[in-house]
């Protein structure tokens, strides 16, 4: 896994620059020492206990205490982080972006296969990720002396040492001013990628100027999120606001239609519409299983989805 960090980006034709010019770096430098970038939450045929571990004192003190769970966790995925102005604002997001995490997770699937086989699931890494400790689905805080006494909490009693130590599927990041939203798996397409970063942002500020949805039982954002693990964009959720079971795909794509002034106002222009086109051509998972079902070897899938990631 190489893990690529942006610098802050005020919108998305910087990101998109950034981006196509460390990864064109990135190709030529691994392509030297003859190997492929391959862009996706699983590499579909690695076996788990071939992976060489990273020699870093963290990361070996992690393995230590994971052991077996550790060594198959060989998994990656996108993270974004939102700038917020102040902690109440952070909060606000926080609560309320729990009930969009399956259409978040959906629109990024690219994890079907793990250890050559076909899993059933459209993010697999999903799965993995929540057999740690500390990971997964977090809850709901009433107010910001909740949230700060949690961590103290922990820390006092050695449970964590940072808030990188809480790999929940989104967090407050109090030294950075964000909230970093984890739940995605690594999309397959550049542009899938600039779409869900534009949705995402979009997302947070329809949510802090417009939704004020009420809170949702715990069981339905578990719900929401094993239905996009397993069915993607064909799973089904509960309507945060409308508080009934809507289908994923059919709800994204009325908040495309629905947020597109908002999004116009933001200035996102055709990366708006890079969403439309994810929406119809699907994130690369389903790519993935099509092609293994027509008897595609995974070499030759991972040389389609290479070529096919900058197009």
């Amino acid at each position: 896994m190489i893990e690529l960090v942006t610098p802050v980006c005020q919108d998305l034709h910087e990101l998109e620059d950034f981006l196509r010019k460390k990864l064109r770096l990135l190709e030529d430098f691994v392509s030297r020492e003859g190997f492929v970038v391959f862009p996706a939450s699983l590499h579909p045929f690695a076996r788990a206990e071939e992976q060489i571990v990273y020699d870093d004192p963290r990361y070996k003190a992690i393995f230590e205490e994971l052991q077996l769970v550790g060594r198959r966790f060989i998994a990656q995925g996108l993270h974004i982080h939102l700038g917020m102005p102040n902690e109440e604002t952070a909060l606000k997001l926080y609560n309320a972006i729990l009930a969009y995490l399956p259409l978040l997770l959906a629109l990024t699937t690219s994890s079907p296969f793990y250890e050559g086989q076909n899993t059933g699931f459209h993010s697999y890494r999903t799965k993995l990720f929540e057999v740690l400790p500390l990971a997964g689905l977090p809850r709901r805080f009433s107010d910001w002396q909740e949230y700060e006494g949690l961590l103290e909490f922990l820390k006092d009693r050695g449970i964590i040492t940072t808030i990188r130590d809480l790999w929940w599927d989104v967090r407050i990041q109090p030294t950075l001013g964000t909230v970093e939203v984890r739940i995605f798996d690594v999309p397959g397409r550049l542009r899938d990628i600039l779409a869900v970063v534009g949705f995402t942002r979009v997302l947070a500020e329809e949510i802090l100027a417009e939704l004020s949805p009420p809170p949702l039982p715990r069981e339905v954002h578990l719900y929401g999120k094993w239905q996009a693990a397993r069915h993607g964009l064909d799973g089904s959720f509960v309507h945060p606001l409308e508080g009934q079971r809507r289908p994923i795909l059919a709800t994204l794509q009325e908040l495309h239609a629905k947020l597109r002034p908002r999004a116009e106002k933001l200035g996102l222009g055709a990366h708006w519409e890079m969403l439309a086109e994810l929406l119809r051509r699907k994130p690369i998972s389903y790519r993935i299983l099509a092609l293994h079902r027509t008897g595609a070897t995974f070499a030759e899938i991972i040389t389609i989805l290479k070529r096919e990631f900058w197009t």
